[in-house]
């Protein structure tokens, strides 16, 4: 594999020199470490935390869309937008301090920050908004929010500390869909140790296996309450797991086997968190090419489906079988949406006959590694059953994003979901998985026009209701939403119901 290494450039050496300190100090004797502690703590800072993940970036390039890595690690971390989205699923103003909202809905006019700077010194202005904007919804962006933004008609800068964006439409989710445009200055189309303005700035990104963030003590907000974070990446959750427990890691992000929580149970050293998810597991088809665009064929391959099977071999109780993307913490969420093609393989076959399909076969296309390589076997399993014959064909992370993403070049692919509110992508015929029905794209941009948050949660519940029943992707589960950290580890969030993983307010005690 190539060795690929960011590293940072003199102009933020401050803050890599920071982190290069607490790192030094892990190493020296155990006076030295007694005196790193105490002075640790006697500034209110932790020393680096490090963190282990499966959910590696797969590139620095931005509004390519297809991988949640790069929001996973650096979102509101080191770069951020003219909002985020909290630890608690609220929007809330950072580069954005406030802004106003034009009687008929139509003019946001958004207060910049004062005093905030990028992480080489350079001064953050209205430009650099408005350009980032711009890209984010240009015609060569493959950004998935793309479509949702598409509202924004016009992008003006009366002054350095003022934006303004005109919309063709009222827009319910602006401020929603703007925290996933990142700023960058003005120009850049890379993500650099020089062009964040969050709490951290990057340091160096050697792939395969690990970034490492600094404390940026530049910043214009609330300082961080750790030097820094390394993520170490892993391909291998066995992997992940023993580096936990030989102390060589200090919480792990995301479990994905209940195997895994057999060496942490009973062990006061961890503590295991269970929060909720936004991360839904599905095997999506593509609906542009036959069979596939006969809602009647993909009805069957769902009702072929056990998913309480599924669920349980992936999970063995965690977790929640769902019958669309929406999660239960959405107010669209449709409490008995997933009996709507509960396992029955005679009506699989009865509904197959219908469409006059018989001696079916079709391949998955799905990343390699667990638990897609699991859940790809059991779907195999179950069409069997039906007199389907599934080819798997097993994949690397950057020929999916080429093959499916990009191309649409598929039949049938296993993938997680972990963004929020992501139901409205079924409004975009050009997402990868091809759905095109009139009334829900409808449906979708009534719902973000919507002058009443009543009216939106009766549209999309209608969009909910829809694509459920038209069965546009199998939906299999929500994942549960498992960390493990050692116990002198707290301070970070519990739940998941955003992209990014918010780490300035971890620490480790005394």
């Amino acid at each position: 594999m190539r060795i690929s290494t960011v590293r940072i450039p003199t102009a933020a050496k401050a803050a890599a020199a920071l982190l290069t300190a607490s790192l030094l100090l892990t190493a020296c004797s155990a006076d030295a470490s007694d005196s790193g502690s105490s002075s640790a703590a006697a500034s209110g800072i932790s020393d680096e935390i490090v963190i282990g993940s499966t959910n590696e970036p797969t590139g620095l390039v931005r509004n390519v869309g297809g991988s949640s890595g790069i929001s996973q690690t650096m979102t509101r971390n080191v770069y951020e937008g003219l909002t985020s989205v909290d630890i608690d699923g609220t929007v809330v103003p950072t580069l954005a301090e406030s802004w106003d909202v034009s009687e008929d809905g139509l003019t946001y006019t958004f207060h910049l920050q004062q005093g905030v700077t990028f992480h080489d010194g350079t001064p953050f202005t209205a430009a650099d908004v408005a350009w980032s904007i711009s890209e984010a919804i240009g015609p060569d962006s493959k950004s998935a929010r793309k479509n949702d933004l598409l509202v924004i008609t016009d992008i003006a800068q009366p002054d350095e500390q003022t934006v303004e964006l005109t919309l063709s439409r009222r827009s319910q989710s602006l401020l929603f869909n703007l925290a996933s445009v990142t700023v960058v200055k003005d120009g850049d189309k890379e993500l650099t140790s020089d062009n964040g303005t969050g709490p951290y700035s990057l340091v160096e990104w050697t792939q395969g296996d690990h970034l490492t963030i600094a404390r940026n003590p530049d910043y214009w907000g609330e300082q961080p309450k750790n030097e820094g974070v390394t993520f170490r990446f892993f391909k291998d959750t066995t992997a992940l797991n023993n580096a936990l427990l030989t102390g060589d890691l200090d919480l792990v992000i995301a479990e994905d086997s209940p195997d895994q929580l057999l060496q942490f149970e009973g062990n006061d050293d961890f503590t295991i968190t269970e929060g909720t998810s936004t991360t839904k597991q599905l095997w999506a088809f593509n609906d542009r090419e036959a069979p596939f665009d006969d809602v009647r064929v993909r009805q069957a391959l769902y009702t072929a489906l056990d998913r309480e099977r599924i669920l349980d071999t992936v999970w063995d109780g965690y977790g929640q079988v769902i019958g669309s993307m929406v999660p239960p913490t959405d107010p669209w969420y449709i409490d008995d949406l997933a009996d709507a093609h509960a396992y029955d393989p005679d009506a699989a076959k009865a509904l197959l006959a219908e469409a006059g399909v018989s001696d079916l076969e079709i391949t998955v296309d799905y990343v390699a590694g667990e638990p897609s390589d699991t859940i790809a076997q059991l779907i195999q399993t179950d069409l069997a059953d039906v007199g389907v014959t599934l080819t798997l064909n097993p994949i690397d992370d950057a020929t999916w994003y080429q093959k499916i993403y990009t191309d649409h070049d598929f039949e049938t692919t296993i993938m997680g979901h972990v963004n929020p509110r992501d139901v409205v992508w079924y409004a975009n015929p050009d997402f990868y998985w091809g759905y095109d029905n009139a009334d829900v794209q409808q449906w979708v941009a009534d719902a973000d026009a919507a002058t009443s948050e009543e009216e939106q949660v009766e549209l999309l519940t209608q969009v909910n209701q829809t694509i459920g029943e038209e069965a546009a992707t199998a939906w299999l589960y929500l994942d549960p939403q498992i960390r493990v950290a050692r116990s002198e580890i707290s301070g970070f969030p519990v739940d998941q119901v955003t992209e990014s993983f918010y780490v300035a307010d971890i620490v480790r005690a005394d």
